[in-house]
């Protein structure tokens, strides 16, 4: 029995067919262009749409197993509009399109961040959903025209089934779902002059939303009998895919940029609402009932570190290509026994928690003539790692006990960045197996909602594989908080990204 994850993002799409064991096997990917002139960022939804037809195609033709069921994780935020023909209204703006600043602050101004996040759990920004929306409605005739406003999770779930439904963690990332109702906001969706019946049906997690549509099943070569169930927020299934179940794990993606789940004790009291926004903490409804995850942010993580080789560190980059070695296996042996005091602020171009913004600026400082390479590059790694702890530390607050991260993506690779990562924390970190935590959370999410699993645990316990721990030595968790201390002082005086 095979069980497909399929994840649709920004530059392209990919999908993974699992044994129930987790074993991957199928994979293949696709990639399209992002579009957009003057800091816009979009995507054109038919080519989306034309590629991930292409990927399914491939898979019906060439996975050794017939697939039982299907989950979509997809990017956030980013919207569909769609006429009663099929037809698509505009280019989807992605999460980082300025568009909707202005938009943003007339939604705060008119209803307030507290009332906003109360409905919500998310701090007003414009990189969230109704802002777009109010744009779309203020500049182009997509709105007012559209039949369905979906978000790419829904958006290829009724291109295959002709079902609108929607995870509650991908209408989560709109600004306009309440997540105490699990239901849309009427209230903000009236901002936008949108109808409730634009939106696609919120369904709880594991719904199976239906069957594949029998001219979908012989034109992509897949079974007729193929289940489509629902999935979720692309950092929602990755925390599934890692194994997050309960509050002592917490969920570490290392990408482009990295993100940190944790489970909340529940959901915040209304005390605890200007502390949230301050700190730009999210509430969103995870895929276990009555489960809500908050995200911390590092937004330039394998960016960063390829900013570095590809400049400052071009030299050792090009000696390590002279020599035919890897630079990132170089850069990690020769940075391992080093102490440094060189330490880095990683907003370079932008910042995640928990001082959001678009526009920051990164700063090194503790450079000597005598500094190297290697010195530098660990001090960004460790700028990362105290960047994310200054965010948990307030996280805390709210009433987390993390106390092992399991750690997905790129950066899980590097074995001086999970070693650097348990000595800050001084929690153990696991690098799992599966670096496509994504569409291994979507796996789950469609054999546990058709019934092969008898419980999303029972799947995590099955298919999730840790590869290597990592356990904190005291003697550098010491040495860490002490430079943390210095490094908080650094941050205060450096920066105020509001």
């Amino acid at each position: 029995m095979a069980y497909a994850g399929l994840d649709v993002g920004t530059s392209g799409s990919k999908i993974l067919v699992y044994d129930l064991d987790g074993n991957v096997l199928f994979q293949a990917s696709r990639t399209y262009q992002e579009l957009g002139t003057k800091g816009r960022r979009e995507l054109e939804p038919g080519t989306v749409w034309e590629q991930v037809k292409l990927l399914l195609k491939e898979t019906g033709q060439r996975c050794p197993e017939p697939i039982e069921a299907m989950a979509v994780t997809s990017l956030g935020e980013s919207v569909v509009c769609m006429d009663g023909n099929g037809g698509f209204l505009a280019n989807s703006m992605l999460t980082g399109d300025p568009r909707g600043i202005p938009e943003t602050a007339e939604i705060i101004e008119r209803m307030g961040a507290e009332r906003i996040f109360e409905i919500t759990g998310l701090p007003p920004n414009e990189l969230y959903g109704l802002p777009k929306y109010m744009w779309l409605n203020r500049n182009t005739e997509a709105v007012k025209r559209a039949a369905a406003i979906l978000h790419y999770e829904d958006f290829i779930g009724y291109m295959l089934t002709g079902e609108r439904c929607v995870s509650y963690s991908s209408a989560a990332r709109s600004m306009a779902f309440d997540i105490r109702k699990m239901d849309w906001s009427e209230e903000l969706l009236s901002l936008a002059h949108v109808r409730k019946e634009q939106m696609s049906r919120p369904v709880p997690p594991l719904t199976v939303i239906g069957t594949i549509l029998p001219e979908m099943a012989e034109e992509l070569c897949l079974p007729r009998g193929m289940k489509l169930v629902d999935g979720g927020h692309d950092q929602s299934m990755a925390a599934l895919g890692s194994g997050l179940v309960n509050m002592e794990t917490g969920e570490c993606g290392m990408g482009t940029c990295e993100f940190l789940f944790a489970m909340l004790p529940g959901m915040p009291d209304r005390s605890m609402t200007d502390y949230m926004i301050r700190n730009d903490f999210t509430c969103i409804p995870y895929v276990l009932p009555g489960t809500y995850l908050s995200s911390l942010e590092v937004t330039t993580c394998g960016a960063l570190k390829n900013w570095a080789r590809d400049t400052i560190l071009k030299g050792t980059a090009f000696a390590c290509e002279a020599r035919g070695e890897n630079f990132y296996d170089y850069i990690d042996r020769a940075a391992g026994p080093l102490k440094t005091e060189v330490m880095v602020l990683p907003q370079f171009g932008s910042s995640g928690n928990p001082d959001l913004s678009m526009d920051a600026r990164g700063t090194v400082t503790g450079l000597t003539i005598h500094t190297k390479p290697e010195e530098l590059y660990r001090g960004i790694l460790e700028g990362m790692a105290f960047q994310m702890y200054l965010s948990y530390e307030r996280l805390q607050k709210l009433g987390t006990r993390m106390n092992t991260i399991a750690v997905t993506g790129g950066g899980a690779a590097s074995r001086l960045t999970m070693q650097i990562r348990a000595d800050v924390f001084g929690q153990r970190v696991l690098s799992l197996k599966s670096r496509e935590s994504g569409t291994l959370g979507c796996m789950l999410m469609a054999a546990a909602g058709t019934g092969a699993y008898p419980s999303l645990e029972e799947g995590i316990r099955r298919a999730v594989k840790v590869e290597e721990e990592f356990y904190p030595d005291d003697r550098m968790h010491e040495y860490y908080m002490e430079k943390f201390e210095k490094y908080k002082v650094f941050y205060d005086k450096m920066y105020d990204f509001k």
